[in-house]
């Protein structure tokens, strides 16, 4: 993988502020698309259409930059969404998200391949509870049906994790490559005319252009963190606060019940990772040197 990008610009708590935000925009995805009437696709071509206009605008130019990080950046934005949307027409919202929020292992393992920055024991053992929760995810899909949706939405993980990945590249710029994975993304309008399920009706033009707006501010605020080099096991870590909101929405608004099993995965993922970003916070205090004087 390339060298990273130096970290001069790096933005610490304000960067991860802007992830946490952009997350929490997003979380509200799971429960539009059940809401939402449309196939999966066309879902996915409506909303990546909102968010190619406004970041076009947002970059002035709607010429995208094709250089290695940003294809690579692209290709992340764009399988996450497709994968997800499919994901959670085929499984609950609850383990669509939690499944794909296994991510920050995904990251932390990556890391230690590409740069050679072996995990510590805190990494290992967070790795290996997240794995757990995943584990029990897939068996609370087993007796839905919904093993594919969940082998997909743990499949966006590892494109997720390119998206973190790319940030750090020296040719890529996060508005480039979201705009570029959106712009692929809205190709698939062109299945609107064989989507028997498609229709005019308010309550789905409605979901679809929340979804979109949805969308559109989670990216321009997750672009805007990005920019400020935050690390990307940080990004990874600090990003599990949609997890922690998907499944109240999905619950609170479509009355969804992701089970017992998908419950306890959701538990020990959210837990773990949320321990972990506190005491990775406090490891990085000590290590930080006292201030002069």
């Amino acid at each position: 993988m390339d060298a990273e990008k130096p970290s001069r610009a790096r933005g610490g708590p304000s960067g991860a502020l802007l992830i946490i935000l952009a997350c929490a925009a997003w979380s509200f995805a799971g429960v539009l698309s059940k809401w939402a009437p449309w196939s999966a696709y066309s879902i996915i071509g409506a909303r990546a259409l909102i968010t190619t206009v406004v970041f076009g605008l947002s970059r002035k130019s709607f010429i995208p930059s094709l250089t290695r990080g940003n294809l690579l950046g692209g290709l992340g934005v764009m399988l996450t969404s497709t994968l997800f949307i499919i994901a959670n027409k085929l499984t609950s919202a609850a383990n669509a998200i939690v499944l794909q929020y296994a991510m920050p292992v995904v990251v932390i393992l990556a890391y230690w391949v590409f740069y050679g920055q072996k995990p510590g024991r805190l990494d290992i053992l967070t790795a290996i509870i997240v794995l757990c929760g995943v584990a029990l995810c897939f068996m609370g899909g087993l007796g839905r049906g919904g093993v594919l949706g969940d082998a997909l939405a743990l499949l966006s993980a590892f494109t997720f994790a390119l998206v973190f990945f790319a940030a750090r590249l020296p040719d890529a710029d996060p508005m480039d490559y979201t705009y570029l994975g959106t712009l692929v993304s809205s190709l698939f309008l062109l299945y609107i005319p064989f989507d028997p399920a498609f229709t005019l009706a308010p309550r789905a033009l409605l979901a679809a252009a929340l979804m979109g707006l949805c969308l559109t501010a989670g990216y321009l605020l997750f672009a805007a963190g990005m920019r400020k080099q935050v690390h990307p096991v940080t990004a990874a870590i600090v990003a599990n606060v949609e997890p922690v909101l998907n499944p109240i929405w999905a619950f609170l608004f479509i009355g969804e019940n992701p089970g017992a099993w998908s419950i306890l995965g959701a538990a020990l993922v959210i837990l773990s990772v949320s321990a972990y970003s506190v005491l990775k916070n406090r490891e990085e205090r000590r290590k930080a040197p006292a201030p002069a004087g």
